[in-house]
């Protein structure tokens, strides 16, 4: 065991000592007699929504809903175990995470919608008998196949154990305990075998740390789930008290941050932050790190788990520690400040998984900090993402993206489980404040230091720029109606094929400035190995627009095969299409699905999306202008729905540049009619001399001089 790790035991108290020690000297488990007597019976009164306040109710019904939409998927998609026809699995019965974990989160949603209470017309009698039937089938694969049940998934091996195993076996325990009363004997006791082996594995393991590129705070968010439901599960068990100090520990150290080492503040059981808290995992501006990038996703992804174990507490009446809440309030303003009109937060940082409608998942951490906090943000946003979960479902028939996998959709539905225990134990919550009253609150300029971003919201737009692993600017109008995604080379684009990314350039001379209603960038990017100068800057004005430089230098020699920059992720509304596109080509009708793949070139200076964003692009004089729309058929692999881009500034042929450089520039009109960004195009006037460029749109003159990285705003006032 790690030096740190037995500090930090010390510093955690006797208690967390003291358990480990007792549970070594006895020497494991206790009997079976003695084990099923530590369980607790399940609080039926989490599963009924008739007796709560009218909200409450409404708020359960959303919930109920979608959740039936799903369980009925997995219903349909779960198949007998060859041989042994009282179990059922879905997928190809391996023994990971994508094989496991779906049938954890089906067992889970189907135990719930065989107890719960339905609305008045939702499933009837025999269909959730149906769903009890299907649960306990899966909960008997399930068992058998952990390490604690002695046998072995399909594929001859057994899960548990693993990195992850705490996750999905606090759902396969949750499902069991809702349906205790359905369970034999043998089938209880393997259930607590399967809750109390994975629980003890974090008396004795180490949370995780790690603040750079591959946070811990996930990682310690889903172990502490295991143990958080262990133990209110089985109150009784000698562990539990253990147990108990283990989720504490865990939590504490899920959004850790340097400053916690050093915090007196008390905390559970009265001891100091300080004592709980040996791991840093988030920056000091509560961002973290995942797959390389400053991802929102995880962010958010951590935050949900680590107010889930608050559910297991707070629907026992058993008290919930403060360590549920641990700086959950600090990464919710960091999700507010970038959080779109539709109830999910914005990936300014770029995202791997490419998601962007995330309110099934997200629903959990406005419905827990609505209710443990009484925030009313939190409960407008928890109104609006139940909104448009079911448009979701209804374009993807029931699922939650177009992914369309078990797994992710099980991790939706379960957490949408969760939301509806905890209104069901703690009623509606916050009042939510108006949609007005949040687009005030959340409108700010603000600058993430260790995030290395900027962010610009106001009721008219969220314009970001991010200069850490990914390099890339977003201008996104305000408005539920999707039209852009975050492209992860967004307006400083793709040259010869390689990203604007960490991995394919050097940064340097940056510089940035942040006022109350603006913010600017200016920095170099050396890419293709250093042979081009890519100089850059970008600025968020007051008013609905944005504006972009660039100037591209190459050394003599170089071959520039394809340069698309000024590029623009392009998605469709949730019911796929059609949108019609604008230019000097033109106009366009963009299908959605179904289109052939390829690549339109536009010849334009300016381009409007649907009536939704215009485009303005300033060239060299004598330069032309190629705009490239790359149209594809579906979504595919990670994208959970059909994801298209532009690139604004191209050429047919990008050689023969100015011997200072190929300039370039874009303005961004949001909320604009395609008539106005036509008239615009004659009215943006872009010049340059030396080191010096100026783009002037209306009263606003926007300058830039790459010799000192300054940009200069005259006359701010929205065109």
């Amino acid at each position: 065991m790690p030096r740190g790790f037995i500090m930090g035991l010390v510093l955690c108290g006797l208690s967390w000592t003291t358990s480990v020690s007792t549970y070594a000297a006895a020497g494991g488990s206790p009997g079976d007699a003695e084990l099923l007597a530590a369980v607790a019976p399940f609080p039926q009164r989490a599963l009924v929504a008739s007796g709560t306040d009218a909200r409450a109710r409404a708020l359960m019904e959303a919930y109920y809903n979608s959740i039936l939409a799903w369980g009925r998927i997995v219903h349909e998609r779960g198949q007998a175990v060859p041989e042994r026809p009282d179990q059922r699995y879905l997928g190809d019965g391996g023994n990971t995470e994508d094989h496991v974990r779906p049938i954890c989160y089906a067992a889970m949603v189907q135990a719930f919608l065989a107890i719960a209470e339905p609305p008045e017309g939702a499933a009837g009698k025999e269909e959730r008998e149906a769903m009890a039937e299907d649960a306990q089938a899966l909960l008997r694969y399930l068992t058998q196949a952990h390490v604690s049940g002695g046998g072995a998934c399909l594929n001859g091996r057994p899960w548990g154990d693993q990195w992850q195993s705490a996750m999905w076996a606090r759902a396969a325990g949750l499902a069991g305990w809702m349906l205790w009363s359905r369970l034999d004997s043998s089938q209880q006791l393997a259930l607590t075998r399967l809750v109390e082996h994975e629980a003890d594995r974090f008396l004795q393991e180490a949370p995780k740390s790690s603040e750079y590129n591959d946070t811990g705070a996930e990682e310690n968010a889903w172990n502490a789930l295991i143990t958080s439901l262990a133990t209110v599960m089985l109150p009784r068990h000698p562990h539990a008290p253990a147990w108990r100090t283990a989720a504490q520990v865990y939590l504490y150290n899920t959004f850790s941050v340097a400053a916690d080492q050093e915090d007196p503040t008390p905390g559970d059981e009265g001891k100091p932050i300080r004592d709980w808290v040996s791991t840093v995992n988030a920056h000091p501006d509560f961002t973290v790190e995942n797959h390389g990038l400053v991802h929102v996703g995880y962010l958010k992804n951590s935050l949900s788990m680590l107010l889930e174990s608050a559910v297991h507490f707070a629907m026992t009446d058993a008290e919930v520690p403060a360590a549920c809440l641990h700086h959950a309030t600090d990464v919710f303003q960091v999700l507010v400040k970038c959080m779109s009109d539709s109830g999910s937060p914005i990936y300014f940082g770029g995202n791997d998984w490419k998601l962007v409608h995330t309110q099934a998942t997200d629903a959990i951490i406005y419905a827990l900090l609505s209710l443990l906090t009484n925030n009313g943000t939190a409960a407008c946003l928890e109104a609006q993402a139940l909104k448009f979960i079911p448009r979701i479902q209804t374009q993807q028939g029931g699922y939650y993206n177009m992914r369309r996998d078990l797994e992710y959709g099980g991790l939706c539905a379960t957490r949408l489980v969760s939301c509806y225990l905890a209104h069901a134990a703690m009623g509606p919550g916050a009042e939510p404040i108006s949609a007005q009253a949040f687009q005030e609150s959340a409108s700010h300029v603000t600058h993430l230091e260790y995030a290395q971003a900027i962010l610009h919201r106001t009721p008219d737009k969220f314009v970001s720029f991010a200069w850490g692993p990914r390099r890339m600017a977003l201008a996104w109008p305000a408005g539920s109606a999707p039209v852009v995604w975050p492209h992860m080379s967004s307006y400083l684009g793709i040259i010869n094929g390689e990203e604007s990314d960490s991995r394919h350039s050097r940064l340097s001379n940056l510089r940035h400035e942040v006022g109350a209603d603006y913010f600017w960038v200016a920095g170099t990017l050396q890419r293709l190995e250093g042979k081009l100068v890519q100089d850059f800057a970008f600025l968020s004005p007051p008013g609905p627009m944005a504006v972009y430089f660039e100037r591209l230098t190459a050394q003599p020699g170089v071959a520039i095969a394809s340069r698309e920059t000024g590029v623009v992720g392009h998605e469709y509304d949730f019911d796929g299409g059609p949108r019609s596109l604008y230019s000097q080509a033109g106009a366009m009708r963009l299908v959605g699905e179904g289109n052939p793949a390829r690549v339109h070139e536009l010849a334009s200076y300016w381009l409007n999306l649907g009536d939704r964003i215009g485009y303005v692009i300033g060239r060299l004089a004598g330069r032309e202008n190629v705009v490239r729309y790359h149209d594809f058929t579906r979504g595919s692999g990670r994208v959970p729905k059909l994801e298209e881009w532009f690139s604004l500034i191209g050429e047919r042929d990008p050689a023969g540049w100015s011997a200072t450089g190929d300039w370039a520039c874009v303005v961004t009109f949001l909320h604009q009619g395609h008539e106005d960004t036509r008239q615009w195009s004659g009215q943006v006037r872009f010049d340059f001399h030396d080191q010096r460029a100026a783009c002037r749109v209306g009263p606003l003159r926007v300058s830039v001089d790459f010799a000192s990285m300054q940009v200069e705003m005259q006359s701010p006032a929205a065109p």
